[in-house]
Protein backbone atom coordinates (compact mmCIF):
# COMPACT_ATOMS: atom_id res chain seq x y z
CA UNK A 1 0.00 0.00 0.00
CA UNK A 2 1.45 3.32 -1.05
CA UNK A 3 0.67 6.40 1.04
CA UNK A 4 1.57 10.05 0.74
CA UNK A 5 4.55 9.30 2.97
CA UNK A 6 5.99 7.17 0.17
CA UNK A 7 5.00 9.15 -2.93
CA UNK A 8 3.55 12.52 -3.85
CA UNK A 9 0.06 11.10 -4.30
CA UNK A 10 -3.48 11.84 -3.15
CA UNK A 11 -4.21 9.06 -0.70
CA UNK A 12 -7.05 10.40 1.43
CA UNK A 13 -9.91 9.75 -1.00
CA UNK A 14 -11.81 6.59 -1.90
CA UNK A 15 -10.89 4.18 -4.68
CA UNK A 16 -11.94 4.87 -8.31
CA UNK A 17 -15.21 3.48 -9.68
CA UNK A 18 -13.90 0.21 -11.14
CA UNK A 19 -12.20 -0.66 -7.85
CA UNK A 20 -15.41 0.05 -5.90
CA UNK A 21 -17.28 -2.22 -8.27
CA UNK A 22 -14.64 -4.93 -7.80
CA UNK A 23 -14.95 -4.72 -4.01
CA UNK A 24 -18.73 -5.05 -4.28
CA UNK A 25 -18.33 -8.03 -6.63
CA UNK A 26 -15.99 -9.78 -4.20
CA UNK A 27 -17.98 -8.99 -1.04
CA UNK A 28 -21.42 -9.68 -2.54
CA UNK A 29 -23.36 -7.28 -0.24
CA UNK A 30 -27.15 -7.33 -0.07
CA UNK A 31 -27.29 -3.54 -0.03
CA UNK A 32 -24.86 -0.74 -0.80
CA UNK A 33 -25.23 2.63 0.92
CA UNK A 34 -22.90 5.33 -0.47
CA UNK A 35 -22.14 7.75 2.37
CA UNK A 36 -19.66 10.31 1.04
CA UNK A 37 -20.22 13.20 -1.37
CA UNK A 38 -23.18 15.11 -2.73
CA UNK A 39 -26.28 13.21 -3.84
CA UNK A 40 -25.44 13.55 -7.55
CA UNK A 41 -21.98 12.09 -6.86
CA UNK A 42 -23.30 9.18 -4.77
CA UNK A 43 -25.94 8.41 -7.39
CA UNK A 44 -23.13 7.49 -9.81
CA UNK A 45 -22.83 4.28 -7.77
CA UNK A 46 -26.15 3.08 -9.20
CA UNK A 47 -24.70 2.77 -12.71
CA UNK A 48 -21.34 1.62 -11.39
CA UNK A 49 -22.85 -1.28 -9.43
CA UNK A 50 -24.93 -2.32 -12.44
CA UNK A 51 -21.66 -3.31 -14.16
CA UNK A 52 -21.21 -6.11 -11.62
CA UNK A 53 -24.83 -7.25 -11.51
CA UNK A 54 -26.11 -5.25 -8.53
CA UNK A 55 -29.50 -3.72 -9.37
CA UNK A 56 -30.55 -0.17 -8.57
CA UNK A 57 -32.96 -1.38 -5.88
CA UNK A 58 -29.96 -2.58 -3.83
CA UNK A 59 -28.10 0.75 -3.98
CA UNK A 60 -29.68 2.90 -1.27
CA UNK A 61 -29.29 6.68 -1.40
CA UNK A 62 -30.09 8.38 1.91
CA UNK A 63 -29.69 11.91 3.20
CA UNK A 64 -27.90 13.13 6.31
CA UNK A 65 -30.00 12.51 9.41
CA UNK A 66 -32.36 9.93 7.91
CA UNK A 67 -32.90 6.84 10.06
CA UNK A 68 -32.88 3.45 8.33
CA UNK A 69 -34.24 0.13 9.56
CA UNK A 70 -32.20 -2.85 8.38
CA UNK A 71 -33.30 -6.47 8.72
CA UNK A 72 -32.04 -9.70 7.21
CA UNK A 73 -34.08 -9.28 4.05
CA UNK A 74 -35.15 -5.65 4.04
CA UNK A 75 -33.74 -2.12 4.05
CA UNK A 76 -36.25 0.57 4.96
CA UNK A 77 -35.77 4.34 5.11
CA UNK A 78 -38.04 5.45 7.95
CA UNK A 79 -39.75 8.81 8.36
CA UNK A 80 -37.74 9.50 11.51
CA UNK A 81 -34.71 11.76 11.47
CA UNK A 82 -32.01 12.97 13.82
CA UNK A 83 -30.38 16.40 13.90
CA UNK A 84 -27.57 16.48 11.39
CA UNK A 85 -25.74 19.69 10.64
CA UNK A 86 -22.28 21.17 10.52
CA UNK A 87 -20.63 21.76 13.89
CA UNK A 88 -18.24 24.71 13.88
CA UNK A 89 -15.15 24.32 16.06
CA UNK A 90 -13.49 27.57 17.04
CA UNK A 91 -10.64 27.36 19.53
CA UNK A 92 -12.07 26.03 22.79
CA UNK A 93 -15.68 26.39 21.67
CA UNK A 94 -17.54 23.62 19.87
CA UNK A 95 -20.78 24.42 18.07
CA UNK A 96 -21.01 27.97 19.40
CA UNK A 97 -20.01 29.83 16.22
CA UNK A 98 -23.17 31.25 14.68
CA UNK A 99 -23.66 32.15 11.02
CA UNK A 100 -23.68 35.86 11.86
CA UNK A 101 -20.20 35.50 13.41
CA UNK A 102 -18.86 33.82 10.29
CA UNK A 103 -20.47 36.52 8.14
CA UNK A 104 -18.74 39.23 10.19
CA UNK A 105 -15.40 37.45 9.86
CA UNK A 106 -15.75 37.23 6.09
CA UNK A 107 -16.61 40.92 5.94
CA UNK A 108 -13.62 41.85 8.11
CA UNK A 109 -11.29 39.71 6.02
CA UNK A 110 -12.54 41.21 2.76
CA UNK A 111 -13.19 44.88 3.57
CA UNK A 112 -11.54 45.63 6.93
CA UNK A 113 -12.95 47.78 9.69
CA UNK A 114 -13.13 51.39 10.84
CA UNK A 115 -13.55 52.25 14.51
CA UNK A 116 -14.89 55.72 15.33
CA UNK A 117 -14.56 56.96 18.90
CA UNK A 118 -16.62 60.03 19.75
CA UNK A 119 -16.71 61.73 23.15
CA UNK A 120 -20.00 63.54 23.69
CA UNK A 121 -21.69 65.55 26.41
CA UNK A 122 -24.07 63.25 28.27
CA UNK A 123 -26.72 65.97 28.61
CA UNK A 124 -26.66 67.57 25.17
CA UNK A 125 -25.16 64.87 22.98
CA UNK A 126 -22.74 67.37 21.48
CA UNK A 127 -19.20 66.43 20.51
CA UNK A 128 -16.59 67.45 23.09
CA UNK A 129 -13.37 66.64 21.19
CA UNK A 130 -12.17 65.69 17.74
CA UNK A 131 -13.34 62.13 16.94
CA UNK A 132 -10.70 59.40 16.80
CA UNK A 133 -10.66 57.22 13.69
CA UNK A 134 -8.93 53.82 13.72
CA UNK A 135 -8.58 51.68 10.60
CA UNK A 136 -7.65 47.99 10.44
CA UNK A 137 -7.45 46.26 7.07
CA UNK A 138 -9.18 49.14 5.27
CA UNK A 139 -6.76 52.03 4.67
CA UNK A 140 -3.39 53.14 6.00
CA UNK A 141 -4.25 56.25 7.98
CA UNK A 142 -1.02 58.17 7.31
CA UNK A 143 -1.53 57.88 3.55
CA UNK A 144 -5.17 59.01 3.64
CA UNK A 145 -5.18 62.09 5.86
CA UNK A 146 -7.69 64.01 3.68
CA UNK A 147 -10.18 61.13 3.87
CA UNK A 148 -9.78 60.89 7.65
CA UNK A 149 -10.39 64.64 7.95
CA UNK A 150 -13.56 64.26 5.86
CA UNK A 151 -14.76 61.43 8.13
CA UNK A 152 -14.17 63.59 11.21
CA UNK A 153 -16.01 66.50 9.62
CA UNK A 154 -18.92 64.25 8.72
CA UNK A 155 -19.14 62.97 12.31
CA UNK A 156 -19.04 66.54 13.69
CA UNK A 157 -21.92 67.50 11.43
CA UNK A 158 -23.94 64.43 12.39
CA UNK A 159 -23.52 64.93 16.11
CA UNK A 160 -23.59 68.70 16.43
CA UNK A 161 -26.25 69.62 13.89
CA UNK A 162 -28.65 66.83 13.03
CA UNK A 163 -28.30 63.63 14.99
CA UNK A 164 -27.62 64.97 18.46
CA UNK A 165 -30.46 66.29 20.55
CA UNK A 166 -30.82 66.61 24.28
CA UNK A 167 -32.64 63.29 24.53
CA UNK A 168 -30.54 61.41 21.97
CA UNK A 169 -29.60 57.90 23.06
CA UNK A 170 -26.08 56.53 22.54
CA UNK A 171 -27.47 53.58 20.55
CA UNK A 172 -29.27 55.97 18.22
CA UNK A 173 -26.11 58.03 17.71
CA UNK A 174 -24.10 54.89 16.94
CA UNK A 175 -26.69 53.73 14.41
CA UNK A 176 -26.63 57.10 12.64
CA UNK A 177 -22.83 57.15 12.53
CA UNK A 178 -22.66 53.56 11.30
CA UNK A 179 -25.13 54.14 8.48
CA UNK A 180 -23.94 57.56 7.33
CA UNK A 181 -20.19 56.89 7.55
CA UNK A 182 -20.65 53.48 5.91
CA UNK A 183 -22.45 55.13 2.99
CA UNK A 184 -19.87 57.92 2.83
CA UNK A 185 -16.95 55.45 2.72
CA UNK A 186 -18.62 53.39 0.01
CA UNK A 187 -19.18 56.46 -2.14
CA UNK A 188 -15.54 57.45 -1.67
CA UNK A 189 -13.82 54.07 -1.99
CA UNK A 190 -16.38 51.58 -3.39
CA UNK A 191 -15.64 49.41 -0.36
CA UNK A 192 -17.80 48.53 2.64
CA UNK A 193 -15.66 48.24 5.77
CA UNK A 194 -17.32 47.31 9.02
CA UNK A 195 -17.99 50.60 10.86
CA UNK A 196 -17.85 50.32 14.65
CA UNK A 197 -18.88 53.53 16.43
CA UNK A 198 -17.95 53.96 20.08
CA UNK A 199 -19.78 56.71 22.01
CA UNK A 200 -18.17 57.87 25.24
CA UNK A 201 -20.54 59.96 27.34
CA UNK A 202 -19.04 62.34 29.92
Amino acid sequence: VKTNNDLDIHSSGHAPGPDLALVAQLCKPKYIVPVHGHLFQRSANVQNMKTVGIGFERVILIDNGQICKVSENNFEITKNTVDSFYVMVDGLGVGDVEAVVLRDRRLLAKEGMVVIIATVDRKTGRLLKNPDVISRGFIYLKDHTPLIDEIRGKIRNLLNQGAATEDAEADYLKAVIRDQIGLFLYNKTQRRPMVLPVIIEV
